[in-house]
C-alpha cells in the first residue's frame, strides 16, 4: 500500500543515522522539549494527553458567530525503544445562535513515529513518521451545522525535530529551544467537480478532499534549563518547572480543485512539567481571517507513563516479554 511505502522509505533512510539514547520526557542532552498542543513534539514515549480541552470561535463569513468546543485524547505507546504509535480522537460541540448545539465524535487517527537520531552535545532530536486519518469515523453534525469531519481517509509522511540553544554564547539565551513538524496529507479520495448548481452556478463536488501541507513551530524557554545549566537564581522549585512557549500552526491546500484555504494560528502559553505529568494552557489567536476573528483557548493535562508505571505501561511492548 502507498501509505506503508511512504513510511518504509522514510524509516529506511533514517536508519542510516546515529543510534539514539533513551530518555523519557524528550531530552536531547540536558534540554527537555515539553509536550506541545498545536503541533506534535519529536519524542517517542509512553504517555497520554487526557484530556485536551479547547474553545475556538469559528470564522463567520458574515453570519452569526459559532463556537467550537472539544474534549480530545491521545494515547502514545512505544513498541521498541525508539519506535511507537499513537491513537487519538475527541468529541466536539458546535454552538450556533438560534439553533440547537451540534455535537459528535471527531474522526479518529493513528500515527507511527520513529526517532532515529539524537545529538546530545548539540541538543538536537529528529523523528520521522506517518499519520492516517480515518474518514467517516466521526459524526457529520446535526441541526443544520457540520462538524467538518472528512468522509474519506487521508494519510501521509511527517518530519519532526527539536533543537536546544545550548550552543549559544549568551548564557540566558541557551534556555531557548525550538521544535517543529512538517507533514503532507494525501487524500484517499481526491476532490472532483461533479457538476454545477443550477441556481447559483457554483461548482458541485464529490465527498473527496484535497491534498494538504501542514506543520508548525514552537519556541520554548526552559526555566529548568536556565537554573540547572546556566545559573541557579534560587527560584522556587515550581517556577523552575515552568516553560513559557509560543506555537505557530499552519495548513494549506496542495492540490486542485480545493475547498480549503491557508490557515494560521498562533498559540502563546505556559507549560508546567512535573516528574510524571504536565499541564499546559495556551491562547488560540487566529493568524488570518480564514482562521477566525476571535481568540480561543486550549488546555491539556499530559501524563508520562514512563515515570508513572515504569515496569508496565511505561516500558516498550517488546520488553514486556523479557
Amino acid at each position: 500500500m502507498k501509505r506503508l511505502a511512504l513510511l518504509a522509505a522514510g524509516l529506511s533512510g533514517a536508519c542510516l543515522l546515529a543510534p539514539v539514547a533513551a530518555h523519557a520526557h524528550g531530552y536531547a542532552g540536558p534540554h527537555m522539549f515539553v509536550s506541545t498542543l498545536i503541533i506534535d513534539d519529536p519524542n517517542v514515549a509512553d504517555e497520554a494527553s487526557l484530556p485536551t480541552f479547547s474553545w475556538q470561535p469559528q470564522p463567520t463569513d458574515g453570519g452569526p458567530q459559532m463556537n467550537l468546543y472539544a474534549a480530545e485524547f491521545e494515547l502514545d505507546k512505544r513498541i521498541t525503544e525508539n519506535f511507537g504509535f499513537a491513537v487519538g480522537g475527541g468529541y466536539q460541540w458546535l454552538t450556533q445562535p438560534g439553533n440547537k448545539t451540534a455535537n459528535g465524535w471527531e474522526n479518529f487517527y493513528t500515527t507511527l513515529k520513529y526517532k532515529p537520531y539524537v545529538n546530545a552535545e548539540h541538543e538536537f532530536m529528529l523523528s520521522v513518521g506517518a499519520t492516517v486519518n480515518f474518514g467517516n469515523s466521526g459524526a457529520n453534525g446535526s441541526n443544520g451545522a457540520t462538524l467538518d469531519n472528512d468522509a474519506t481517509d487521508s494519510f501521509g509522511p511527517v518530519l519532526y525535530f527539536g533543537k536546544g540553544f545550548g550552543d549559544m554564547p549568551i548564557g540566558w539565551a541557551r534556555a531557548f529551544a525550538i521544535t517543529g513538524q512538517l507533514g503532507y496529507q494525501i487524500a484517499g479520495t481526491k476532490l472532483k467537480v461533479t457538476g454545477t448548481d443550477p441556481d447559483s452556478g457554483d461548482p458541485l463536488f464529490n465527498n473527496g478532499t484535497s491534498n494538504q501541507w501542514y506543520g508548525g513551530l514552537s519556541l520554548q524557554y526552559s526555566i529548568r534549563y536556565l537554573s540547572s545549566q546556566v545559573k541557579d537564581y534560587g527560584l522556587p522549585e515550581w517556577v523552575n518547572r515552568l516553560t513559557p512557549l509560543v506555537e505557530l500552526g499552519w495548513s494549506s491546500p496542495a492540490s486542485k480543485p480545493n475547498q480549503d484555504s491557508t490557515q494560521f494560528i498562533i498559540a502563546p502559553g505556559i507549560n508546567y512539567t512535573a516528574d510524571s505529568y504536565a499541564f499546559t494552557v495556551e491562547a488560540l489567536i487566529p493568524g488570518n481571517k480564514q482562521t477566525g476573528s476571535h481568540v480561543g483557548v486550549i488546555a491539556q493535562f499530559h501524563m508520562y507513563f514512563d515515570d508513572m508505571f515504569p515496569s508496565s505501561l511505561g516500558k516498550p511492548i517488546v520488553d514486556w516479554f523479557k
